[in-house]
């Protein structure tokens, strides 16, 4: 009776163990959300990736500000009041062509890694705006942050509206890579 016991315990361990696992079903597990403040109305606001929650009081260490900034196309245009999503100085960060993090397999080469500055910001231009329904979209891009040594973080903008559609609340998707 014992060794029957401890077969039937040997074979449920065995068909558990044999059972097949999807790599995207551990890579969504570690998926995580952040919806922004209404940036247009009370933003800017800061991010950290490590605490996954958002300020808007600067704290003295932050990965992503969510804001509007001003853009001009060229001399004679008006400006633009362009929602993007800041990278922190001290960081940099890279951008993927890519329609989901789910399609990111690797990380960017080092040389693909580039700081931000005042003037140009990595982020501009991740949205597709219909000129119709004047409703802006994410494009198919994935973007990587150095957060330190031992990691990055990557994330995808998914959302520019709120709930009831009100536009100026950014919602992202991010996870932790490890190098």
């Amino acid at each position: 009776m014992k060794k029957m016991h401890i077969w039937s315990f040997g074979l449920i361990i065995f068909i558990i163990g044999c059972e097949d696992k999807n790599v995207n079903d551990e890579i969504d597990e570690s998926l995580k959300e952040f919806i922004s403040v209404d940036i247009k109305q009370n933003g800017p606001e800061f991010f950290t990736f490590s605490e996954n929650k958002g300020t808007t009081t600067e704290p003295s260490s932050w990965d992503l500000q969510f804001a509007i900034v001003d853009y001009q196309p060229s001399p004679m245009a008006p400006a633009i009041k362009d929602p993007v999503i800041i990278i922190n100085s001290e960081k940099t960060a890279a951008r993927i062509d890519a329609a989901s993090i789910k399609d990111v397999g690797t990380i960017p080469a080092p040389s693909e890694f580039k700081a931000e500055n005042d003037k140009t910001y990595l982020t501009q231009g991740w949205y597709n705006y219909n000129q119709t329904t004047h409703q802006m979209s994410p494009k198919d891009f994935v973007f990587a942050v150095n957060i330190d040594d031992t990691k990055y973080a990557f994330f995808e903008i998914t959302n520019y509206y709120d709930e009831n559609g009100n536009s100026g609340t950014m919602t992202i998707n991010w996870k932790f890579v490890e190098k």
